[in-house]
């Protein structure tokens, strides 16, 4: 009896579904510094939670759009081109997508919780 050996290249492939490549970009944002977290009252003002992503995968390309919320007082260039940096290196890390683009929109600047110093009365 003769087993003919398969190729492991050939043997079988990695597919990776489209909420788990969203998932990625939004833990990618996150992770970002002055991204912020989702919050109580963002849900309602932005319909969702933040920070959020749509990706587009089209064979081995893949396009994103998150969507985030910025610390205040934080510079919004900066943070958007570190989430940009973020998402476009771990969606390339799994190997098998070459990022095309990544667009990054601040939805909302959640304001600094009030500090009560003193209160009069």
């Amino acid at each position: 009896m003769t087993e003919t050996v398969t190729d492991p290249g050939e043997r079988g492939s990695l597919e990776i579904k489209h909420k788990a490549v969203e998932r990625l970009a939004v833990l990618a944002a996150r992770s970002t510094d002055a991204v912020a977290g989702p919050q109580p009252g963002l849900r309602v003002l932005g319909g969702r939670d933040l920070p959020k992503a749509d990706v587009t995968i089209s064979g081995s390309r893949v396009r994103a759009q998150v969507a985030v919320a910025v610390t205040w007082p934080s510079p919004l260039a900066t943070v958007a081109a570190n989430v940009r940096a973020a998402v476009a290196r771990d969606l390339s890390e799994l190997g098998i997508y070459t990022v095309d683009r990544v667009d990054v929109t601040v939805q909302c600047v959640p304001a600094e919780a009030n500090r009560e110093e003193g209160r009069v009365q």
